[in-house]
């Protein structure tokens, strides 16, 4: 693998500006052409291009010794489960757990008045997803739903559409064929309002475990997990005909991806 020359770049992304804005502003005396490119190459504090180079260490997340058929034969983890997602692309029982995942599934484990909330940071490919994926599905997988009409048990919220795609489809894989009748449902503005508009923009069918209406989830079953974004949340609980999916059974809201926002986006969300 090359690594790159931190100290070079620095230099040559300072090079490249400085040269595109004195041709960008047409500097043609030669004297002020000079004092432009000093200023400009100096220090960001002092009206540089290009601040000073920030150094980060990114270190990849600590394995643990457990895995999930370990804390199956432990009963942390449901042993059925384990072997549902024992399959290849999904999630091998002898894999080596991420410590944060670990933690995540012996907080789940608590009693739910004394549950704490949870906030995983970890790099890209940290297994963040299944930090919480996890813990959810097997607490959903272990305790059957008790009222069929009490709402989603499971709400997970995304900042944009964009970010939900990839999420959307792994929680499909997951649950492809589960015996125990769970299912998802990704409810956006893109989302058909029923068999009719479904098949007109030739988009699959439903599944034992994947709705793809709106009629279908209000009114023929709800779904275990619905992933949503934070506007189409907003119509959801404004919405008389969205109510269904509000009651006693949601056990667990994840936040996926936490971002600072600002202006209009942050007063909404």
């Amino acid at each position: 693998m090359e690594h790159t020359d931190a100290l070079r770049l620095v230099e040559r992304v300072k090079t490249r500006l400085v040269d595109l804005a004195l041709a960008g502003n047409f500097v043609r005396d030669k004297q002020v052409r000079q004092a432009c490119e000093a200023v400009w190459s100096g220090p960001g504090a002092e009206g540089g291009l290009v601040s000073e180079l920030w150094v980060e260490g990114a270190f990849p997340p600590r394995r643990a010794d457990e895995s999930l058929r370990t804390l199956a034969a432990s009963g942390l983890f449901d042993a059925r489960l384990m072997q549902h997602l024992d399959r290849p692309g999904l999630f091998p029982a002898d894999r080596k757990l991420f410590g944060h995942q670990v933690e995540a599934l012996h907080a789940a484990a608590t009693p739910r008045t004394e549950r704490p909330a949870l906030i995983i940071s970890a790099a890209t490919g940290g297994g963040k997803t299944e930090a919480f994926l996890l813990p959810i599905l097997n607490e959903l997988w272990t305790q059957p739903r008790q009222d069929k009409s009490g709402g989603m048990r499971c709400l997970m919220l995304y900042p944009m559409n964009a970010l939900v795609a990839d999420q959307v489809e792994r929680a499909n894989r997951w649950l492809e064929n589960n015996p125990t009748g769970l299912s998802v449902f990704h409810f956006t503005s893109e989302t058909p309002e029923d068999e009719r508009r479904r098949k007109n923009r030739g988009e699959l069918e439903s599944t034992n475990w994947r709705i793809r209406t709106r009629k279908e989830a209000r009114e023929d079953r709800l779904p275990d997990i619905v992933i949503t974004n934070y506007s189409m949340l907003e119509y959801m609980l404004c919405r008389p005909q969205d109510h269904v999916f509000f009651g006693p059974e949601l056990r667990a809201i994840v936040l996926d991806e936490a971002h600072l926002y600002g202006g209009t986006m942050a007063a909404e969300i």
